[in-house]
């Protein structure tokens, strides 16, 4: 008897439930994964049929759309909005200048004269080590609203 219940404990030793723990776990992670991909796929099998109703609908897209001849409505590469950068001179004063994302660094420099005083000329303006350049828009930099960059002069 003595002997029986040791066997059946060593058996229990030798295969732990934590072993069949970890193993249902694993088989559960892997079903779970696989219901996942089951889903995404119908998803993507519905937004496939979704996009092909929507282009029987629409053939042409808005910059395609042709009127006698002429192309109709073509937008810019980017919309003009006018966005707030904040400049800071590093020596206590923080200057805020609002302007379109489609204005030259050299126009932001003329705003930042008229509110600091000084020549645009005397200005640079910087973001870490990289300097702008006079010519280049604010939106080519990708200058979003409420950026803070830095100002020398």
């Amino acid at each position: 008897d003595k002997e029986e219940q040791e066997m059946e404990r060593r058996e229990k030793d030798r295969y732990p439930r934590s072993r069949d723990r970890d193993r249902d776990r694993k088989e559960k992670r892997r079903k779970d994964k696989k219901d996942k991909k089951e889903k995404k796929s119908k998803n993507k099998d519905k937004d496939k049929d979704k996009t092909n109703d929507n282009e029987n609908v629409t053939d042409k897209t808005q910059d395609e759309q042709v009127n006698n001849g002429h192309i109709k409505n073509k937008k810019p590469a980017f919309r003009t909005e006018m966005i707030e950068v904040i400049l800071n001179d590093r020596l206590g004063k923080k200057i805020r200048v609002k302007c379109n994302n489609d204005d030259s660094i050299g126009d932001l420099k003329k705003l930042v004269a008229l509110q600091t005083g000084t020549r645009p000329e005397k200005i640079r303006i910087q973001k870490w080590y990289n300097v702008y350049k006079d010519h280049i828009s604010l939106a080519d930099y990708e200058i979003k609203d409420g950026m803070g960059l830095e100002l020398y002069y």
